[in-house]
């Protein structure tokens, strides 16, 4: 089966309502559960700001968000139920009952389905015998709030920052509410992914507490990231929160860098003027230790908040160097990047350097591959049919690379 054949045909089955699907050609199960965040109290106005871990309410910084007199980008976070009640899945082999290991799946920036990821994590199922949990990371795919994907309110939303910033480039409906939230307050980034890690280490207590079924509870836990799912995977592994993650293998496509060495301005992703916000901000708070910013500043504390304070030393290449380098040489053998020649939003060249480190001193294997036929960031596998033989043979190479990996 071709890759796009094997697409359409998961795509056609995938359906989120329905607790347990099997398509017993593919021998595979599409398993849906219910999930509710239990950390919703971090986000942007919320009514009880505080760290639960020190029991002290926190200030928020009103001036520090943009505010554009625009409903459809300017709700609260709090206020999004989509973010606190949602649903994961978990692709599993048909002839597996219980998987005895798993792997925790990340996707990238500013996707709103799982459409895409579907024929990476069957394959990666069926070779590795995992169950794949796909996880949506805080305010995208059914986290999102569905005006976001309203092509008309998203149009005015465009045509609203067409005439707040004549010079701004890569604008689209696509991106104009995640361009729009960041620019606002690109700090948004580290609460999501606080809220997301949050929710993995709930995920982790359920299977070893034998509440969900499909999986051991004695199960092994590794992680694929994808994009900025490699970033958020990566703190993750680095920081090992309640000693999880000690023996996770992760595997990293399309990134594995610091934030400040990814370059996602793309109609796909986010338009240039967030961008360039976001990567002025991070780097203005690092290099005065978060002064502008008091919570965020008390979680980057790493007296107070060792395992979350790993976000900082992920945001900029030359920030932190010798700290994540030294953590990144300890965990070396467990982790492998997987990286595209022609990737202009996650360049090989910055997985190198983060990863194997300046010196090319730390162990890291990073594969760089390069496909004959046109790709993307976006789109490393297209469904034409066109090429499809190598697009094909591509994909396999691919996940053959993770689920080797994976068994080591």
């Amino acid at each position: 089966m071709e890759y796009y054949e094997l697409y359409e045909v998961l795509k056609s089955h995938f359906d989120s309502r329905k607790e347990i699907t099997e398509i017993k050609d593919l021998n595979i199960t599409i398993e849906s559960r219910p999930f509710q965040s239990k950390v919703s109290d971090l986000l942007h106005d919320s009514a009880h700001l505080q760290c639960a871990k020190h029991s002290q309410p926190l200030e928020m910084n009103e001036g520090a968000y943009l505010v554009y007199h625009q409903p459809a980008v300017d709700t609260k976070d709090s206020d999004i139920e989509y973010n606190t009640k949602f649903e994961y899945h978990i692709i599993k082999r048909a002839d597996i009952e219980t998987a005895k290991s798993c792997l925790i799946f990340f996707h990238g920036l500013n996707e709103k389905k799982w459409d895409k990821y579907l024929p990476w994590a069957y394959e990666l199922a069926q070779r590795t015998h995992k169950a794949v949990i796909l996880f949506p990371i805080a305010f995208h795919m059914d986290r999102a709030a569905p005006v976001w994907s309203d092509r008309k309110k998203m149009t005015e939303i465009v045509n609203f920052r067409k005439g707040r910033y004549p010079e701004n480039t890569h604008y689209s409906f696509v991106n104009a509410a995640i361009s729009s939230r960041l620019e606002a307050h690109p700090q948004r980034i580290f609460w999501s992914g606080l809220q997301t890690y949050s929710d993995i280490i709930e995920v982790v207590k359920e299977i070893k507490k034998n509440t969900i079924k499909s999986i051991a509870p004695d199960s092994s836990v590794d992680l694929f990231g994808y994009s900025i799912g490699s970033f958020l995977s990566m703190i993750i592994k680095m920081a090992d929160p309640g000693g999880y993650f000690t023996h996770s293998k992760l595997f990293c496509f399309c990134g594995g860098m610091t934030i400040d060495r990814m370059f996602p301005i793309s109609k796909y992703i986010m338009d240039a003027q967030a961008t360039i916000k976001m990567q002025s901000v991070f780097a203005q708070l690092l290099s005065s230790d978060f002064k502008a910013d008091s919570r965020l500043k008390h979680y980057q504390n790493e007296d107070l908040h060792p395992q979350e304070s790993w976000f900082k030393k992920m945001l900029r290449y030359n920030y932190f160097q010798k700290e994540r380098e030294d953590r990144i040489r300890e965990i070396h053998d467990q982790i492998k990047v997987y990286v595209l020649s022609k990737d202009n939003v996650a360049p090989p060249i910055e997985a190198l350097n983060t990863l194997q480190g300046g010196y090319r001193d730390i162990e890291v294997e990073v594969e760089i591959k390069d496909y004959p036929y046109e790709y993307s960031h976006m789109v490393p596998f297209p469904l034409t049919h066109k090429n499809k033989k190598e697009i094909t043979e591509a994909f396999h190479q691919f996940v053959q690379s993770a689920s080797d990996f994976y068994g080591r």
